[in-house]
């Protein structure tokens, strides 16, 4: 009696038959046999064999339910570690999953015995699995080094308890902020961000429930190639009359009784007044598809089609 690991074996080598027999171009299969431990991590061989030697109808009719599939498979604990494993034995990085992909898109494109339908299919698996390779290379548990470079009397950004997301800033000088008026305050603080990442400047909610002070153009984004010293936009958006009292003479001429004037703001050296995060920064890799419709579901809607 055949064992189930057997059968599952024999299934397997009928499938790549398969496969072979349907895209009947070398270097489809020689990518598929190069990238043969990722692909079969995800239930590759299964899952293209299949379907690439499916009748184009039936293909059409069941394509978008195989891509939510595949989707949720991306999140298996079970095959995260798989592809954790292969990273590493693999030793890849962000640049090198890029070209192997990148590469891919482009024999995927020339194979002459696969539809367009098909085509669209495979690259969006292997766009799916190229972004998870790359979320798990980068791990956002991994501690990122930054270059610093401070002016003197200048504080390193810190985090206030070890659970926090936020580094918070302190100001080099004292600088006050008049109602209405905004500045850019210089931190003092020049960073060589590591490509892959940003840093982006945000308020403390502390003052700005305490304060009208903002940070203008939150969050304040810090590319990774900028090398100058990083200024925090701060508003004051107290107005600067806040309330005028008057009254009309006999003449039917106005009598200003008070003018209460909006509040100026003071940032003193050392106060933490604003709080930078790194985050990663995924490079973005466009694949035009026939329909964005078959990805996912569609909601519907456009602005303020949720309600109020």
């Amino acid at each position: 009696m055949t064992s189930s690991n057997e059968e599952k074996k024999g299934l397997e080598i009928i499938e790549e038959e398969a496969f072979e027999e349907e895209t009947n171009d070398e270097k489809v299969i020689q990518f598929y046999e190069d990238n043969r431990e990722i692909l079969n991590s995800l239930g590759g061989t299964e899952l293209l064999g299949s379907i690439v030697s499916l009748p184009d109808e039936e293909f059409e009719s069941l394509k978008s339910e195989m891509i939510s599939i595949f989707i949720e498979s991306l999140s298996d604990p079970a095959i995260e570690k798989e592809m954790k494993d292969i990273i590493i034995s693999e030793q890849m990085t962000e640049d090198s999953i890029e070209e192997e992909f990148k590469d891919a898109f482009k024999i995927i494109e020339e194979a002459e015995n696969l539809s367009s339908s098909k085509k669209y299919f495979i690259k969006t698996i292997f766009t799916m699995t190229a972004s998870k390779l790359q979320d798990l290379l980068n791990d956002s548990n991994q501690s990122v080094i930054i270059s610093c470079e401070l002016e003197d009397n200048v504080q390193l950004p810190t985090y206030a308890h070890t659970t926090d997301a936020g580094l918070d800033i302190y100001a080099k000088e004292e600088i006050t902020i008049a109602p209405g008026e905004t500045k850019i305050i210089s931190t003092g603080i020049k960073v060589a961000i590591p490509e892959g990442y940003a840093i982006l400047i945000q308020p403390r909610s502390g003052q700005s429930v305490k304060t009208k002070l903002r940070i203008a153009n939150t969050p304040g984004l810090i590319d990774s190639g900028y090398r100058d010293d990083i200024g925090v936009i701060i508003e004051n958006i107290e107005p600067p009359f806040k309330n005028i009292e008057y009254d009309f003479d006999d003449n039917g001429e106005i009598h200003i009784k008070s003018i209460e004037h909006g509040q100026s703001y003071t940032i003193v050296e050392g106060q933490r007044f604003a709080q930078m995060r790194l985050v990663q920064v995924p490079k973005a890799n466009f694949v035009e598809v026939e329909s964005v419709g078959d990805i996912g579901e569609n909601r519907n809607g456009g602005f303020g089609s949720s309600g109020e």
